[in-house]
């Protein structure tokens, strides 16, 4: 084959020819590496995207449940404040009262 001669001698074979088929192959054998490389990167990167969607949905979901939380505490905070209040204004409206009526009993009436 002319291939396999060597260009400055034909009547030689060239012994660089192997060496040169050699390399090809394994430069198509790291370019196959490099590929599949790239592709489980790619991948990878594809499923940590999924799972940080994934992270920040749970976390949203979550602040909302804490805001809901928060909100229902501090209203069960307030009742019993309500409640003193409710009682501290029936307790001066009775000592109102007693008063007035111990004024007008006084008085006569």
């Amino acid at each position: 084959m002319a291939d396999e001669k060597c260009i400055l001698d034909p009547q030689r074979d060239c012994i660089g020819l192997a060496k040169a088929q050699m390399l090809e192959k394994q430069l198509e054998r790291f370019q196959e590496q490099s590929r599949n490389t790239h592709k489980e990167m790619y991948d990878r990167l594809r499923d940590l995207e999924k799972a940080e969607v994934t992270r920040n949905e749970q976390y949203l979901n979550i602040m909302e449940k804490l805001d809901e939380l928060i909100a229902w505490k501090k209203g069960e905070q307030e009742i019993p404040k309500k409640r003193w209040n409710d009682i501290v204004d029936k307790v001066i409206w009775a000592v109102v009262a007693a008063v007035i009526a111990f004024v007008l009993a006084r008085v006569g009436l």
